[in-house]
């Protein structure tokens, strides 16, 4: 009998044990930066002497992060080895957050920068619990608004002409979710014209993501995607998915019933290639403008 309570917590600690390792798993990834981000690119530049290939970095939030999202800054780089790319996307962040963290991309000096934020900005728009936690992570200045965004997005924009000779280039958000009835599309449409609107005054690039992907869903059959208010799960459970049982994007994507995103706001790899295509036509453009 006591042999058996023995083997009984034993398996049990274990389990328990198997658990905390996969919470701590799931944790760090959220955290970890790319392998490419502006602080390891900065040190890995200052170790070479001439012969520097152009830099492109791609700011952003977890769309351009890579790990809960197909990864459009990997795509790029197999795409153009003669480029260096900087992967500045970080997990869950707002356009006030990357304008906090400007100076590391300013350091880089880079010859093209590429912007893709706005979908945090959106979310925490989405009642009361969701501005409050945004408000209390990051110690926002204010709540989350539209004005907020489109302040801190020209911010960025103008301190990036300003300090660094970097052709610019502002990505409109893809839609959150892929139903064009509902409001969480209809808030990010609305967000997308700031975004062309900055980009229209500031004299940058404007690159259509989310045209070029709304144009593509309205060309399908009408689907039933996993509802909204069933998304915040979806994501923690794609991370789950992916990491630990290996699924693809596109697996994921497919089982919750969507055509471009993987859990409602993040790309699968169809997506991410649109991504990358809307990248790669504005650096050919800055190659000829170096020519």
């Amino acid at each position: 009998m006591l042999s058996f309570f023995l083997i009984t917590a034993f398996l049990a600690g274990a389990f328990l044990a198997l658990l905390v390792s996969l919470a701590l798993s799931l944790s760090r990834a959220r955290i970890e930066l790319p392998r490419s981000n502006p602080k390891s690119l900065l040190e890995k530049r200052r170790k070479t002497d001439g012969g520097r290939k152009p830099l492109a970095v791609c700011a952003g939030d977890s769309i351009t992060h890579g790990v809960v999202s197909a990864n459009y800054v990997d795509i790029l780089s197999t795409r153009h080895p003669d480029w260096d790319f900087c992967n500045a996307g970080v997990n869950s962040e707002l356009a006030f957050n990357l304008a906090v963290r400007l100076d590391e991309i300013v350091a880089l000096d880079p010859d093209a920068v590429t912007i893709l934020i706005g979908t945090n900005d959106v979310n925490a728009t989405f009642g009361f619990r969701k501005a409050l936690g945004y408000y209390a992570l990051y110690r926002l200045p204010e709540r989350p608004s539209m004005l907020f965004y489109q302040e801190n997005l020209t911010l960025i924009v103008r301190r990036l002409k300003r300090e660094t000779r970097a052709r610019i280039a502002l990505l409109s958000i893809p839609p959150i979710g892929e139903d064009p009835r509902h409001y969480a599309w209809l808030r990010t449409e609305e967000y997308a014209a700031v975004i062309k609107g900055v980009a229209h005054r500031e004299e940058v690039e404007y690159l259509p993501l989310r045209e070029r992907l709304c144009a593509y869903l309205e060309g399908l059959p009408r689907a039933e995607p996993l509802p909204f208010n069933r998304m915040p799960q979806a994501q923690t459970r794609a991370l789950r998915s992916r990491l630990i049982y290996g699924k693809t994007f596109d697996e994921i994507s497919a089982a919750n019933g969507f055509r471009l995103l993987v859990d409602g706001i993040h790309l699968n790899t169809h997506a991410a290639a649109m991504a990358a295509d809307l990248v790669e036509g504005f650096l050919h453009a800055v190659e000829q403008g170096h020519k």
